[in-house]
């Protein structure tokens, strides 16, 4: 249970629970649950000064170019919601999100907007997959982001900021492809079996990244694509997996 605090005195974490600070998609609680049918405990608003919202963990070019981390920077502050999970929970997190060869756990303390202060974990690029510098992410990913920094009632000037953020441009097919690997993910997520999803999409990054000539990459692509978006088509019509969160 959460005891009001101060800064000289934090909030004490129990041995068997682990506090994560979402800033990104995670921030939408449909999304978190979704993503290894996790248990939120408890969530609260919060913030971390000297940290700023980074989009530089290198993703899939075409589908899905940057994902959301943390960075520092002594004049910025990045609002996120402080989330208690099971150490179990958190583990399953941790591998929803590629394990470690992503990002890694950065300790912090944070701030809630009740003054409370708690130390956390917060996801920051890993120097082998950190860009160098910011790219756009798609508008999936980005209003994802917006929708959950609403939801829970993150502070109005800084949900502008994420208003007027650009994003990538996705074309009608790519924006297909994503739309059943992103749900077909949430179905894997919430079966308890995230690790299906991470090995595609390493896969899929694999190939991206490989120097390979346009065939040959073209070839990979189908090889790997045709019978995950053939299983993904069968789920969405047999109504077995539930669609992504919506956006507000």
């Amino acid at each position: 249970m959460i005891l009001p605090t101060s800064a000289e005195n934090p909030i004490e974490q129990t041995a068997e629970d682990i506090w994560n600070f979402a800033i990104g998609s995670n921030m939408h609680p449909d999304k978190l649950k979704g993503r290894a049918n996790l248990v939120i405990k408890e969530s609260f608003p919060a913030k971390l000064k000297g940290w700023r919202l980074a989009f530089n963990l290198q993703g899939i070019s075409w589908l899905e170019p940057s994902m959301a981390g943390v960075e520092p920077d002594p004049e910025e502050t990045v609002h996120g919601v402080l989330v208690r999970l099971s150490a179990e929970d958190f583990a399953k997190l941790v591998q929803s999100e590629g394990g470690d060869q992503s990002y890694a756990s950065e300790a912090v303390e944070v701030e809630t907007y009740c003054g409370k202060v708690q130390k956390a974990f917060v996801f920051r690029a890993l120097e082998a997959r950190k860009l160098a510098q910011d790219r756009p992410p798609t508008l999936r990913y980005l209003e994802l982001i917006r929708t959950g920094a609403r939801l829970n009632g993150l502070d109005p000037e800084y949900i502008e900021k994420l208003d007027a953020l650009p994003h990538y441009q996705k074309g009608p097919i790519t924006n297909l492809i994503s739309k059943l690997l992103f749900d077909m993910a949430m179905c894997f997520g919430c079966l308890g079996i995230p690790k299906l999803m991470v090995f595609l999409f390493r896969s899929l990054r694999w190939i991206d990244e490989s120097g390979l000539p346009s065939l040959a990459k073209g070839l990979l692509y189908a090889v790997v694509l045709t019978p995950a978006l053939g299983l993904a088509s069968v789920l969405r019509l047999r109504h077995l997996f539930p669609e992504e969160p919506k956006q507000v």
